[in-house]
């Protein structure tokens, strides 16, 4: 959600709902560099929430002057990631714990891939066939737009996206569309909006 200063009055809604939209991971390319720590990490996840401002008296922002205060990670209902964090590592520990230590506690998502990809298509809508879009992605997170019109159909199971990894050097893979996939599929079913 951009500050509150850069929107006209009557476009702000709700932004404690908006808040509370169930992040799977937050993919804009400041967090998304591979083998980063989940200390830096963290510290990357609070600094991006700092940049939005939520009002502290919540409701409709109607009148000047009202006060806001930064969006925090206690004003966000989940963070949910792929099982291979909450695997047990030689030390006993897991990344999931890591980043439990910094105050981010991670669920498991969904990673049912078939429903998962049948939700996004779902949710980007098709406009000519009167499908309004109920998915919307921030111009920010350019690795997901980047990797969007590279998938294609697994062949040998057409109604799957074919996976492909990251290189070597962490460059290319489609690790930010699986990301989209877990919100979606990590969801509550209801009506109504996403952001990502």
């Amino acid at each position: 959600m951009p500050k509150t200063e850069n929107r006209k009055k009557s476009e702000i809604r709700n932004p404690k709902s908006e808040a509370n939209y169930e992040l799977a991971t937050i993919d804009c390319d400041e967090h998304a560099e591979r083998m980063m720590l989940p200390q830096g990490h963290a510290g990357a996840v609070r600094a991006m929430l700092a940049r939005h401002r939520v009002p502290v008296d919540g409701g409709w922002l109607m009148v000047d002057g009202l006060k806001t205060r930064p969006l925090q990670l206690r004003d966000l209902k989940r963070f949910v990631a792929g099982s291979d964090v909450f695997s047990r590592q030689s030390d006993g520990t897991s990344v999931a714990k890591q980043y439990a230590r910094h105050g981010i506690h991670l669920r498991a998502a969904n990673t049912e891939r078939v429903g998962g990809w049948a939700e996004i298509l779902t949710r980007l809508g098709d406009i000519d066939r009167g499908m309004m879009p109920r998915l919307f992605i921030h111009q920010r997170c350019q690795r997901l737009l980047g990797t969007l019109p590279d998938l294609q159909h697994d062949p040998n199971r057409p109604e799957d996206v074919l996976k492909v990894d990251a290189d070597e050097a962490g460059a290319g893979g489609d690790d930010a569309a699986d990301a989209l996939r877990y919100l979606v599929a990590s969801a509550p079913q209801r009506p109504g909006f996403m952001a990502a």
